[in-house]
């Protein structure tokens, strides 16, 4: 989902002034963000919430724990290679292994991800548009 001046046309707040549109777009990708991690979260062990959170911060104990049990090698995985590629680097930084491993985890662990992200994208555009005029008689305070 691109946050832009075409979703704000989408919610019907194209109008929102022009120095309002970042901080409230950012703010909206936020949000989204939140609500996934937890719609995501609900069902999740406690261990494989640890293990996710782990992935997110780039703790390398948690990183190297997972590259462990992968039992294969990393590198040859087509997702990390293209990763690689879209940095244009020929090496992995703890960066690039967290999000290639964020990747895998998902995967593994949240196949539904992206129904999920649609669904709960779908219930924030619904209420932002229930609410657009009070959010522009807000913000042009």
């Amino acid at each position: 989902m691109n946050f832009d001046d075409n979703f704000l046309e989408k919610v019907g707040l194209s109008q929102l002034p022009a120095d309002k549109k970042k901080p409230f777009l950012d703010q909206t990708k936020n949000e989204l963000e939140l609500r996934v991690g937890v719609k995501m979260s609900e069902g999740l062990s406690e261990n494989q919430i640890l293990e996710f959170e782990g992935i997110m911060k780039n703790d390398q104990q948690v990183i190297r724990k997972i590259v462990s049990e992968l039992g294969m090698d990393f590198r040859t995985d087509t997702i990390y290679r293209k990763l690689l590629a879209h940095y244009n680097v020929t090496e992995g930084t703890w960066e690039i292994i967290g999000e290639y491993l964020s990747i895998k985890w998902v995967q593994k662990n949240r196949p539904d991800y992206h129904s999920i992200v649609e669904q709960v994208a779908h219930e924030l555009i619904s209420e932002i548009k229930q609410n657009s005029e009070n959010i522009l008689a807000a913000q042009a305070v």
